[in-house]
């Protein structure tokens, strides 16, 4: 995935209340860090995300866990460009920690598809976003 477009490098410290039973963050806090990165690229990528008539749904998400982060820890996620199609794009994703940049923690990918809000359906990527994916 290295060799794809980045788009995005989002640094994100861990909370304590993050952490699980387990001694490490909780699986859903990942989804969080991830949704975390996703708005701040969309954002930096002038899309806004309220109160706007079209913009992008998750449609589904993929993480694999590879080793757990731990209190206290920065994480990093990067975001690159993966296929972008009519109306969806996949931004895929890897974790690390600023302590250890050189260790995979998890990998994924989320699939986003450009919805209409009104009609609920889906409407062609706005070029401007598609652009971002484009290999120049």
């Amino acid at each position: 995935m290295t060799d794809k477009t980045l788009l995005h490098t989002a640094h994100i410290p861990v909370r304590w209340g993050d952490m699980d039973s387990y001694g490490h963050v909780n699986n859903i806090i990942y989804m969080q860090y991830l949704e975390e990165a996703r708005v701040a690229w969309l954002e930096l990528a002038g899309v806004p995300m309220s109160n706007v008539p079209q913009g992008p749904v998750v449609l589904q998400t993929q993480h694999t866990y590879l080793k757990p982060v731990v209190h206290p820890a920065t994480v990093i996620v990067e975001l690159r460009a993966g296929k972008a199609g009519r109306s969806s794009l996949v931004v895929e994703h890897r974790l690390n920690t600023l302590d250890d940049p050189e260790t995979l923690y998890g990998e994924g990918y989320c699939k986003l598809v450009w919805v209409d809000h009104a009609s609920g359906r889906s409407v062609a990527l706005p070029e401007h976003v598609r652009a971002l994916f484009t290999v120049t």
